[in-house]
């Protein structure tokens, strides 16, 4: 959909009107309260665009992009746009949820590749001991007892 500078919808496509209707489902104004967020946020940054995740009524993941048409242009048109959130796109809500350290979540970036110990290692620049030491902590936060569990954990 576009928005514009006064705040109002432009245009909009009938899978904006689906998104409208399925948010709405769950409180009434709900899409508008979104839209609204998105925009603000895209025309106060400094690249012109913002991004933000919202439950949708079944308790999955919705992602609201918003980008301003033209870039450095504070008052002009702002496009939205509504998506289902893949696993990946929510893996960093999903490990900073289990209260993993920096290290740890770099470490689990990695897993799903299905890269060994001296890969991750080499590609993080730390020993391959201490890629072991991260997993076996991330493996008592997420409740895991092997890679692919944790893989498994992280990407459903």
């Amino acid at each position: 959909m576009v928005v514009g500078p006064d705040g109002r919808q432009r245009t909009a496509t009938a899978a904006a009107e689906t998104w409208r209707s399925e948010l709405d489902e769950i409180a009434p104004g709900r899409f508008a309260v979104m839209v609204r967020a998105v925009v603000t946020g895209a025309r106060a940054a400094a690249t012109g665009t913002f991004r933000a995740r919202v439950r949708d009524a079944r308790g999955g993941w919705i992602v609201v992009h918003a980008g301003r048409l033209v870039a450095g242009e504070d008052d002009g048109e702002t496009v939205v746009t509504f998506g289902r959130a893949s696993g990946a796109e929510l893996l960093g809500v999903l490990l900073a949820a289990y209260g993993l350290t920096a290290r740890e979540r770099d470490v689990c970036h990695e897993v799903p590749a299905g890269l060994s110990t001296s890969d991750i290692a080499a590609r993080l620049a730390i020993s391959a001991h201490t890629v072991q030491d991260h997993l076996k902590s991330v493996f008592g936060k997420v409740g895991v007892r092997s890679r692919g569990e944790l893989t498994a954990a992280l990407l459903s």
